[in-house]
């Protein structure tokens, strides 16, 4: 039992599990069912809005106003981790192709387009007199932001988190969770690369994938969702460059056709450990190259993603690490 009489978001857990039925959060009594995940911040929860509808002849002053249609979702930014990040790509993406390397690492290949798994999310303030468990059932994971930078650690941000409900307990559903243990990516391990080749003179980018996730609102007395429901998957992104006699990116936006980029991570002096957004299919637009002043002159890129039909995706996420399966 906690002591403490106010809640801390250093003492707040993130517990997560894949559910065999949707909107039912599986049984972790028998510990390990869930896994422990690290967070930077999480804004996942239920809203429940207050709505007014004046009724006239009632006097001058204000009447009661009433409970509005409850909304369950959020965003949680995540560090970019070696092993835990193939959970919440599993999550985005569908479950991945596993192959068994044969020297302690496997490789993970997530591809876009497929359907989407549900977990159940329990954010629990621990620590406190009498704790407070948070689960919200049939979740489903909208999308995913990256930035690329010279220097830092590789954070994202899992947005768009759109779930059926939101119970409170008193007590975790899984006192024993399982753990991923956390290896973390730098920013100076990163690469942008275009046409299989690095990209110079590049001084940063981002990258966003979503699933344009959307909520099936029908009529019910629980007030609940009937489901989520994948639409059009979606990638774009930017890079931004200094100006220089490299020509590999004019060179495309002149040719007007597609090109192959990819976003990724190394861990430097591993066992082949990365991470990499590989994207077959991606158009750059023109901008315009405008001088600020004298100091050097760059130009950011907005690219858009696309299917390729002869690969079969649009983007695909390749994960190398020591996790047997997801």
């Amino acid at each position: 039992m906690g002591t403490k009489t106010r809640a801390y978001g250093s003492d707040a857990s993130l517990l997560a599990a894949f559910e065999s039925t949707y909107g039912t959060a599986p049984d972790g009594s028998g510990g390990g069912v869930y896994k422990q995940l690290s967070y930077k911040s999480s804004s996942v929860g239920e809203e429940k809005p207050l709505g007014y509808d004046p009724i006239l002849g009632q006097g001058r002053d204000a009447q009661d106003p009433y409970y509005d249609a409850p909304t369950v979702g959020g965003d949680i930014v995540v560090p970019v981790d070696l092993r835990a990040t193939g959970f919440w790509l599993k999550g985005l993406l569908g479950a991945p192709d596993t192959t068994d390397n044969g020297d302690g690492t496997y490789t993970h290949v997530f591809e876009s387009g497929g359907a989407l798994p549900s977990l159940s999310l329990e954010t629990g303030h621990t620590g406190l007199t009498t704790e407070v468990y948070l689960m919200a059932s049939g979740a489903k994971l909208g999308g995913l932001q990256v930035d690329m930078q010279r220097t830092g650690p590789v954070n994202a941000t899992i947005n768009g988190v759109v779930a059926q409900g939101e119970a409170s307990a008193s007590s975790s559903e899984d006192a024993t969770p399982g753990t991923y243990a956390m290896r973390r990516f730098s920013q100076s391990s990163g690469a942008i690369k275009l046409g299989g080749s690095q990209l110079a003179a590049v001084t940063g980018g981002n990258m966003t994938f979503s699933n344009n996730l959307e909520p099936v609102e029908t009529i019910r007395s629980d007030s609940k969702i009937d489901g989520v429901d994948e639409t059009e998957a979606t990638a774009e992104g930017s890079v931004t460059l200094r100006y220089s006699t490299d020509s590999t990116v004019r060179d495309a936006v002149d040719a007007e056709t597609s090109v192959t980029m990819e976003y990724g991570w190394t861990i430097p002096g591993s066992e082949g450990y990365e991470l990499k957004f590989n994207f077959p299919r991606v158009f750059l637009p023109k901008p315009k190259q405008s001088i600020d002043g004298p100091g050097g002159i760059q130009a950011e890129y907005n690219w858009r993603a696309a299917y390729d039909a002869s690969s079969g995706y649009m983007m695909q996420v390749t994960l190398t690490n020591d996790v047997a399966s997801y």
